[in-house]
């Protein structure tokens, strides 16, 4: 299996006079440049003088080598080559659309200290975070049907740069295991997490070869996403995504509308049904769904607490949801396995 990638970065940050240098050089886009937060690549909303705006993206690291089979996808990274697919095969897809260089490039390579780092603009899109507001039962299977949507959309498609993995893939939840040691937490909470990281490896792993899967999202949650406070309108940030089985994908959206207090699982049922309502799941595929919930929650609190020791001056950022994340671990260790297979197959109509 490949390396995990998705550390902390080991570059300096660009500054926004440089990203606005960046945009005139290679797009020809004079405008200033707002940092926006991101763990670890410099994204910037650009703007220009009449109120236009871009999204300027500066990958954290050197681009990796192109595979084999690279130029049969344009010779582009699996990220800018996914917004160019959906470009065509799902247009009414609320997606950012590439903005191509002066050169006529989908994205450019820019050279920072010595070192390449991808460069990629994509249209803004308006709108508020889905993440800032409250959500209700409909925003939520609206979620879950977008979700499904895309992956009618992304079906079929591939790209050798799908075949990598990183911190946030779940289906090397186990190499988690070295993170978790490195951090300093209570005892109760230590031994919940490798009890969950080995159950997972113990009794979800093996049942993941034959699970239907394909490249996804992987990061569908409400800082990515835009919504007008009944439907999603805006799916942002592709830089997670990878072939991994369809249930992960739903799990780890489902994860971000869990709630609070003794039944987290509840809110999170609504995706799980709009989802199912778009593109249909199998009973095996909603089991799998309850496991990845879980295993995100304990990636949640182990990676980002992990990557904060790393990168302290990001901390803030890191760190934002993690005790959120602690308490809903907490109280979905309380609820069996079968219970929670159970409820997401009523959820379905199963």
């Amino acid at each position: 299996m490949p390396a995990l990638s998705g550390v902390s970065p080991d570059h300096d940050r660009v500054s926004a006079d440089q990203a606005a240098q960046t945009a005139l050089q290679y797009y020809g886009i004079d405008g200033t440049a707002q940092r926006l937060a991101a763990e670890f690549d410099d994204t910037f909303r650009l703007t220009a003088a009449d109120g236009s705006s871009w999204l300027l993206k500066i990958g954290a690291t050197r681009p990796p080598r192109p595979p084999a089979g690279h130029a049969a996808h344009g010779g582009v990274s699996l990220e800018t080559a996914i917004l160019l697919h959906l470009a065509s095969a799902a247009p009414r897809l609320p997606v950012q659309r590439v903005i191509f260089a002066l050169d006529g490039r989908p994205e450019v390579r820019w050279v920072d200290s010595g070192q390449p780092r991808l460069v990629r603009m994509t249209s803004w899109l308006d709108g508020g975070l889905l993440g800032r507001d409250g959500s209700t039962t409909g925003l939520r299977r609206d979620l879950g049907s977008v979700l499904g949507r895309l992956n009618r959309a992304l079906r079929g498609f591939s790209h050798p740069g799908a075949s990598r993995t990183h911190q946030w893939d779940l289906q090397r939840f186990g190499a988690l295991e070295p993170l978790l040691a490195e951090l300093t937490l209570d005892d109760a909470l230590r031994a919940a997490l490798s009890g969950c990281l080995s159950r997972f490896g113990a009794e979800v792993a093996p049942r993941l070869g034959t699970a239907r899967s394909q490249v996804i999202h992987a990061d569908f949650h409400g800082e990515n996403l835009l919504a007008d406070g009944t439907r999603v309108t805006g799916i942002l940030d592709f830089g997670d995504a990878l072939s991994g089985p369809v249930a992960m994908d739903v799990g780890i959206a489902a994860c971000y509308q869990l709630g609070h207090g003794a039944d987290p699982l509840a809110p999170a049922l609504d995706v799980v049904a709009g989802y199912h309502a778009a593109d249909p799941l199998s009973p095996g595929e909603l089991d799998l769904v309850g496991e990845f919930i879980l295993a995100r929650v304990a990636t949640r609190i182990i990676v980002s607490r992990w990557n904060a020791i790393r990168e302290p001056a990001n901390r803030g950022y890191l760190l934002r949801r993690t005790p959120q994340a602690i308490g809903q671990f907490e109280a979905l260790r309380r609820l069996a396995p079968d219970e929670v297979a159970g409820r997401l197959r009523t959820a379905c109509g199963m």
